[in-house]
This record gives C-alpha cells, sequence and structure tokens, in this order.
C-alpha cells in the first residue's frame, strides 16, 4: 500500500466512498506521488503545455504590460506569479525586462519539488509557498492556470436536489464513479442560482470549494496595479449550459486529453474549466474594478503581440520564419488557447483596467460569451 493508488485504496475502505475534491486533492497534490510532485510535467516534454512554456513571446507580451504599470505608478514594480510551477514564466519576464531594481520578482508555488527547480531557474526571485506570505505591493500579478488547479467536487442534478459523484473501489481493484447524498445540496444550489445558474435534471457539473477565497486572497495583497487571471473557463451561465450537460472534468496525459479522471491517480494532470463570475464576484467583494472578460488572443493583442510577428517576419530564412509564425500563432490561434483562455482582468483603478479589456475602441466593449 506504499503507492499512491494503494493509499487512496485502503482511505477509501477506511473511510467509504472519498469525495472527488479529496482524490484529486491527493492526485494532484500528494508529496509522495502526486502529479505536481514529479518534475516535468508541464511543457513541450510532459504532459500539457501553457502560454508561458510554449513560446517566450507570452511573456515578453507581459512584460510590456509591467513596463506601462511602472510607468503609471512609479518603480518599484512587483511581478508575481502564482502557480509559477518550475518557474518558466518569471524567468522569461525577466530577460525581457533585463533585471535592474525596478522590478522584484515573486513567485508562488505550493508544490516543493517545482519550488525548488524554480529557485534554481531564478535564484533572484523570492520563492514563497503560499499567496498569504507575501506583503501588499504595487505591481503585476499574473495567476495562469491556477484555478482551474483547484480540487472539485463533480456533482449530477437530480430535478431538485445534488448528489455527490464519490470514488470508490471497483470490482477489479482500481477506481469507480458512485453517487452518494450531497450534505450541503441547498447551498450550493442557492450560490449557483445567484450566478444566473439554470440546470437541468440529469446534469453533471463541478464546482471549486476553494475558489471564492483564493480570488479573496490574490485581490487582498494588491494595493495598486493589475490583476491578470489566465484560463479555461466562461462566465457561469454559460459553463453550466446544455452545452456542457456532462461537465467539464478531464485529464491530460502525454499532451491528450481524457475523460478517464480515475485511473492511475498522479499520473495526469485533473482539472475542469473555471467558473470566471464566481471569480469576478470574489475579487470586487474585495474592492477590486473587474471591467471585463476577454480572449487570451484579445488581451496579447493589447499588449503587443503585433511586435512579436513582425519581428519574426525579419528573421534570415523561411525557415525560421515558418517556425515563428507557428509558434506565436498557437497564441493567439481561434481553435487553441488563443481563444480557449480567457483572461480576467482586475484593478483597484478602473481606468488601469478598462484600456486591456476594450482595447482598441474603449467605446466596444468584447463579448463574455
Amino acid at each position: 500500500m506504499d503507492s499512491l493508488a494503494g493509499r487512496l485504496t485502503e482511505r477509501i475502505r477506511r473511510e467509504g466512498p472519498l469525495r472527488f475534491d479529496i482524490f484529486q486533492e491527493m492526485a494532484l497534490y500528494d508529496p509522495d506521488g502526486g502529479f505536481y510532485e514529479r518534475p516535468g510535467r508541464v511543457g513541450r516534454g510532459g504532459d500539457f503545455v501553457t502560454a508561458s512554456t510554449w513560446h517566450p513571446a507570452f511573456a515578453r507580451c507581459l512584460a510590456r504590460v509591467a513596463r506601462q504599470l511602472r510607468d503609471a505608478l512609479g518603480a518599484p514594480i512587483h511581478v508575481v506569479d502564482v502557480g509559477a510551477g518550475e518557474g518558466e514564466l518569471l524567468e522569461a519576464i525577466g530577460k525581457a525586462l533585463r533585471g535592474g531594481d525596478e522590478f522584484h520578482f515573486v513567485g508562488i508555488e505550493r508544490s516543493a519539488t517545482r519550488r525548488a527547480r524554480a529557485r534554481e531557474r531564478v535564484p533572484s526571485a523570492s520563492w514563497l509557498t503560499s499567496i498569504e506570505e507575501i506583503p501588499r505591493f504595487s505591481g503585476l500579478l499574473v495567476a495562469y492556470e491556477l484555478f482551474d488547479a483547484l480540487p472539485v467536487r463533480a456533482l449530477s442534478f437530480e430535478g431538485e436536489e445534488l448528489m455527490e459523484r464519490a470514488v470508490d473501489i471497483s470490482a477489479d481493484g482500481g477506481f469507480r464513479w458512485v453517487e452518494v447524498p450531497c450534505k450541503d445540496s441547498a447551498g450550493i444550489l442557492e450560490r449557483l442560482r445567484a450566478r444566473g445558474v439554470v440546470l437541468r435534471p440529469g446534469q453533471r457539473l463541478e464546482v471549486r470549494p476553494a475558489a471564492h477565497s483564493l480570488g479573496l486572497s490574490l485581490s487582498e495583497k494588491i494595493s495598486r496595479g493589475l490583476l491578470l487571471v489566465f484560463d479555461y473557463g466562461g462566465p457561469a451561465r454559460s459553463l453550466y449550459g446544455p452545452a456542457r450537460s456532462f461537465g467539464t472534468l478531464e485529464a491530460f496525459q502525454a499532451h491528450r486529453v481524457t475523460r478517464d479522471v480515475l485511473t492511475d491517480p498522479g499520473s495526469r494532470d485533473i482539472t475542469a474549466w473555471v467558473d470566471f463570475t464566481e471569480i469576478g464576484m470574489a475579487l470586487q467583494e474585495s474592492g477590486l474594478a473587474v471591467p471585463g472578460l476577454v480572449s487570451q488572443s484579445r488581451f496579447l493583442a493589447a499588449a503587443g503581440i503585433a511586435e512579436e510577428i513582425a519581428a519574426a517576419e525579419k528573421l534570415p530564412s523561411e525557415a525560421d520564419r515558418l517556425v515563428e509564425r507557428h509558434a506565436l500563432g498557437e497564441l493567439v490561434a481561434p481553435g487553441g488557447m488563443g481563444e480557449s483562455i480567457r483572461v480576467l482582468v482586475a484593478s483597484r483603478d478602473p481606468d488601469l483596467a478598462e484600456r486591456w479589456v476594450h482595447w482598441p475602441d474603449p467605446g466596444i466593449v468584447p463579448s463574455n460569451h
């Protein structure tokens, strides 16, 4: 029973079927076998890629944002990456900003393994375990695919109440889904309805117990500056709408997507789409202005991705130009992360946040759907 699967099996035998968020917490973060405690999980050689690991142009766009904040707020500016992984994004932003005393870099990463790798990569940054460890600051806070890494509860709606989709032991010794009563069904339904959600009988869905409190924690740390939440997801009414009646729970393994989130815990990333309405409400509760939600491609357009594309066209060979066009295109492609990743922009200064949402015309508000 030394393996993670064995320890989960023993716990289920001792306690009964596990709520899925408990299973997911162990599968992702268990210190001895959790997915994020294994190095090299993110990136082209890992199980999935993010914009920050795909191409340094993404970091250079964020560096442009940091420079504009420095000009608007004055130095020094903190650049804080929450859920910093192995430090790829902070390293690339630091190279683009070329160090100096104007910018202070802070990485927050709960995984000891990934934090150690990040500290080796960016020794000049401060490396912390949780957002609570950093004092209030002025600057740029980036949360890239942070919320979708929070464990979720898996539920089904039976017409009047929710049932908990829990994890039990199957006849062959593996793991299987079972439905058990959801003890706080009424409270969850009330919170969903407050966000405009209408569920349908038989619908499956996921909720994140820690999302609201994490949103509060992030917003309370910013005295001045900009908070950017990048993630897969959408507004609540869209996320829980009829197009996603089976929920959004999935796993990534070797760059392949699967709905099998129970097999071989620790071997795959487990995630679900993010409810941006819930996060936005938490940020507003802490006094931040949240002017809107935009696609990653639109945000990068406002942050100067055109300059990166123009630079790629000046490369000496056509082969190099083709490679760069493809790589940059992935960041903004309509069928890829350019549109699937959304960006929630927030600030204590509404004018500071507006330009990134309403670019290029402040009079045009992009759709949240």
